[in-house]
């Protein structure tokens, strides 16, 4: 028999780059991508993201002679044991965080209670958080590698496995899961799969109420292909399901437990001192001396929020070319605006927005400088600040003393290296208000 010829229409397993094999991610092929390079590339990040946290773990309680925080992990732990006594969250005691927090609370309850022994729930927890985080990693890569290019992805991918003070946080909190969750909606997105793009946004909903914030920019960015009202179905169709089945049973049973979901509105905690409103409030009164309470410059500080958020709704709907990183850039300033111009505030915030600062900031020498200063703030801010200088809802040290300017100087530094990091990311090229005239219908 006579050697077969190949066609020259038939797809080759070899399409790669230098006749390597090309890479599928999500239904989608990447020809010009080296398969062997990708795994390559994540295996290198995910030991460098492994390597960050040892060195935070080291370098925190022994170079800077301050703690790792596991006083939420000891929460979970109370919460777990109290699973195990035949006590249900929201039925039998209120409880301040969604349900699927349970998820990670019970995994790290077995081995728990298999050795008897507190610190393997702490340790199991700490382990279901890495692994979130290595998911949200690898997420970046592929979201930079269907926006940019290989070699933007591995730095985008780099600068997210060394962001060391998110690091702090996702060993110490849960808000890796959330987070993850909320990459996740917009990896599905970006690489068309809308449904489970919305059905990972309300996990996370369910999870923290957070990710809740992407919805309409998904929906708006997805309209690109359909209609707002089809998208609007769609999410509809996933929220509803969702909710009859982890929200709708607790409140027959409690109707006292919306107040879970109620909480993240801050309506019944003071003004934290480490936010932007308490900030400007000791400006106003500590400094100039203006008769002022921290409520009145909060409710400035909503307002703003709302204006914002509202523009960058328009902003979305105006954006006729639905590009990736606008989406981005809309989701990145939406949570940077609730997070600043909320009254109430936890470091661990940082967790949130961080894979999206990483994925707009790959492509400036000086954005990375500027990410790593905030960085530095947010590490120095807590731990090492933390019960020195400040609690949540006080100054240590008394009004015009040197510590409390210390303490006002630093915050206001902080917030300032963010808004800065913020605006360099989002600058038109063309100039802020020529670009804002184009938005404006004639």
């Amino acid at each position: 028999m006579g050697k077969k010829k190949k066609n020259k229409e038939e797809p080759s397993e070899m399409g790669g780059r230098n006749g390597k094999r090309s890479l599928e991610f999500l239904s989608a092929t990447f020809e010009n991508v080296d398969l062997q390079t990708v795994k390559r590339h994540i295996l290198y990040l995910i030991a460098i993201s492994i390597l960050t946290k040892l060195v935070v773990l080291f370098v925190t309680p022994v170079i800077f002679h301050s703690f790792i925080d596991y006083f939420d992990l000891g929460v979970y732990l109370n919460h777990a044991v109290m699973l195990t006594q035949g006590q249900i969250p929201y039925v039998n005691y209120s409880f301040d965080y969604p349900i699927l927090v349970f998820v990670p609370i019970t995994i790290a309850l077995v081995p728990a209670l298999a050795f008897q022994n507190a610190m393997a729930f702490v340790y199991t927890f700490q382990f279901l958080m890495v692994l979130c985080d290595i998911l949200t990693l690898i997420c970046i890569y592929f979201i930079a590698l269907k926006i940019y290019n290989e070699e933007t992805a591995f730095l985008s991918g780099l600068i997210y496995a060394t962001a060391f003070s998110t690091s702090y946080f996702v060993l110490t909190k849960y808000d890796a899961f959330p987070t993850c969750l909320l990459v996740l909606a917009v990896v599905f997105t970006i690489y068309g799969m809308n449904m489970k793009g919305y059905i990972a946004a309300g996990l996370g909903f369910f999870t923290k109420i957070f990710p809740a914030i992407a919805f309409p920019f998904l929906i708006l960015y997805n309209t690109k292909k359909s209609s707002i009202k089809d998208e609007i179905i769609a999410v509809l169709k996933v929220m509803v399901p969702l909710s009859l089945v982890l929200l709708l049973p607790v409140l027959i049973i409690r109707p006292e437990a919306i107040q879970t979901y109620l909480f993240a509105t801050g309506a019944s905690v003071g003004v934290y001192v480490n936010t932007a409103t308490y900030t400007l409030y000791s400006w106003f009164s500590g400094v100039g001396h203006i008769a002022i309470s921290p409520e009145n410059v909060s409710l400035v500080m909503y307002g703003l929020m709302g204006i914002t958020v509202l523009y960058l709704l328009y902003n979305a709907y105006m954006d006729t070319e639905k590009r990736p990183v606008t989406l981005l850039k809309t989701l990145l300033c939406a949570l940077i605006a609730i997070i600043v111009f909320t009254k109430f505030h936890s470091p661990q915030y940082i967790v949130w927005f961080t894979p999206f600062l990483c994925l707009l900031v790959a492509d400036d020498i000086y954005k990375v400088v500027l990410f790593f200063i905030v960085q530095i703030f947010a590490y120095i801010e807590f731990p090492l600040m933390f019960g020195s200088f400040y609690t949540n809802l006080k100054y240590t040290n008394g009004a015009g003393s040197s510590g409390w300017y210390l303490t006002l100087f630093f915050f206001t530094l902080q917030y300032l290296a963010l808004l800065i990091l913020v605006f360099a990311i989002i600058r038109p090229k063309e100039g802020l208000l020529k670009t804002i005239r184009k938005r404006i219908p004639q």
